[in-house]
């Protein structure tokens, strides 16, 4: 019998020490958490009120908003006229770009002409700022009488990086 009762014993002193450690577990938890309950469950913070109105307001007038709206859209428009079909004087050697970069246009641009044979280049321009227009140049290599497939590649600068390019087909005719 003294085995059984020991069993027994033992038995209820381990219920007893588990309910001892889910107890302090408890309770270790509970004092951790109104701790910690500052650092994770503070109250916000409610800021109310409007600084004053400024005195010295305009109103703007439809057209001084139109005006404002209308110049905000075209900082972001690139509008380039380009020919792609390009007469070329034999005799000269110069070519009838006709290049216009619209003074709406907040851009500088430039423009490369290549040879689609090749890929050779034929001519490329300077910069050429909004409001300017480039009507003719002479060809950095003469050609034969006939006309050719070319890449027209113009390149659209802000003032400190290229920001775009896009290429387009064209004709040169040399005669």
């Amino acid at each position: 019998m003294n085995s059984m009762e020991s069993q027994e014993e033992k038995k209820k002193k381990k219920k007893l020490i588990i309910l001892l450690l889910l107890l302090l577990l408890i309770l270790g938890s509970g004092v951790t958490a109104f701790i910690l309950r500052d650092k994770f469950f503070s109250e916000p913070k409610v800021v109310s009120g409007l600084p004053e109105l400024e005195s010295d307001l305009e109103v703007m007038t439809d057209e001084q908003m139109l005006k404002f709206m209308q110049s905000e859209i075209d900082k972001d428009k690139v509008n380039i006229n380009l020919k792609h079909e390009i007469a070329v004087s034999k005799e000269t050697n110069v070519a009838q770009f006709e290049i216009k970069n619209k003074p709406t246009n907040a851009y500088n641009i430039q423009v490369q002409y290549l040879l689609k044979k090749g890929n050779k280049q034929i001519y490329k321009s300077g910069l050429i700022p909004p409001n300017r227009q480039l009507m003719e140049a002479k060809l950095e290599k003469e050609l034969l009488e006939g006309s050719y497939d070319i890449s027209i590649v113009y390149t659209v600068f802000d003032n400190e990086k290229e920001i775009n390019q896009a290429t387009i087909d064209g004709v040169l005719y040399v005669s």
